[in-house]
């Protein structure tokens, strides 16, 4: 299906289109457009941004092109707005010609990076500037919608970044305006998805296209990552996917896995432990996932959790890789320090 959209990959080089231009909207006042030289529009698009000093910051924003993690969803590179220990609600808009009357549908992929420093609450803000851990998250991908999360205060962190994105069906270039269609927001951490799209019919000739990234708090790092944006008309049902092959994940040969489970906490002290006791004669598979030790179509799967009972309760690991991963063999041990754990690897 066609997609209305230019440059909706954001593979378009900066240099095609060369513009600092962006759209600042000042509260309580009159959008207006800007050069700002630390914000590098991609052509075709314009970036957008609410300010008020001291509350909402003017972001920062270039082409994204890191593969670890990727921050792309597609091709080589994608789209990064970014803030410094300061708060954003900002995005990027585009507008298309179509017919009026026409029904219209807008996606577009996106994940945030939500990390925060704070020496003085080592406990809640464990693994500053890694760029592969997000607060509320941890190292493992995260969606939920807007309104699911259950309040609990250990899910605060989750809250942190919401994703939308809208339609302004008369042409408006206004994300605030009122005649803007949002789809459902979405918190999207350490991987992409597909922000829920947005559907409405054209009023004009020419419509608006919206993304809009909003932060809670003022994290070191709040980076919001956006690619493969597409519009297209809506009447026809666009085909499916095509399925993941049939082999996908098998080994090429079968072996021996046996990956030592950290428990939840674990900093790098235990992480080098395993690795300097066990690499040379082993080459011992070590991390945090339990989903990451049970996975994969082997048959031989050792699994030795470090500290089971640090899970939530001495059994909750057995049963959990008894109810998932059947046939993982369930090992475990127990150590105060990461020198002990040394030494008892040592002797496994």
């Amino acid at each position: 299906m066609n997609n209305l959209l230019r440059n909706g990959d954001f593979e378009a080089d900066w240099s095609e289109e060369r513009s600092h231009q962006t759209l600042r909207i000042p509260v309580g006042g009159q959008p207006e457009t800007i050069e700002v030289g630390n914000i590098f529009t991609p052509p075709g698009w314009l970036v957008w941004f609410k300010h008020q000093e001291g509350e909402w910051a003017q972001p920062e924003a270039r082409d994204a092109r890191d593969t670890s993690p990727a921050r792309m969803h597609g091709g080589e590179k994608g789209y990064l707005i970014f803030t410094f220990s300061r708060r954003q609600d900002a995005g990027l808009l585009q507008q298309a010609n179509v017919t009026p009357g026409t029904r219209v549908r807008f996606s577009i992929w996106a994940h945030a990076w939500s990390n925060h420093k704070d020496p003085a609450k080592p406990d809640r803000f464990p693994h500053p500037d890694d760029p592969t851990w997000s607060e509320g998250a941890g190292f493992d991908p995260f969606f939920g919608l807007e309104g699911t999360l259950s309040g609990n205060p250990n899910e605060s962190d989750l809250s942190n970044f919401t994703f939308w994105v809208g339609i302004d069906p008369a042409g408006g270039r206004n994300p605030f305006a009122e005649s803007v269609v949002w789809g459902q927001g979405a918190h999207i951490y350490n991987a992409f998805a597909q922000v829920p799209a947005v559907e409405t019919r054209a009023e004009a000739g020419t419509i608006t296209l919206f993304t809009r990234a909003l932060t809670q708090f003022p994290f070191k790092h709040n980076d919001a990552y956006w690619d493969d944006a597409e519009l297209i008309t809506v009447g026809e049902t666009p085909p499916p996917p095509p399925p993941p092959p049939a082999d996908r994940g098998k080994p090429r040969i079968q072996y021996e896995r046996l990956y030592v489970l950290l428990p939840p906490g674990a900093n790098k002290e235990w992480a080098r432990a395993v690795v300097e006791s066990t690499w040379d004669d082993h080459r011992y598979t070590v991390g945090g996932s339990a989903d990451d030790a049970g996975i994969g179509d082997l048959d031989s799967r050792i699994v030795l959790a470090v500290n089971p009972e640090q899970w939530g309760g001495p059994d909750v690991l057995r049963g959990f890789f008894a109810e998932h991963y059947p046939g993982v063999r369930y090992r475990t041990v127990k150590a105060a320090t990461p020198a002990e754990l040394a030494e008892l690897l040592k002797n496994q």
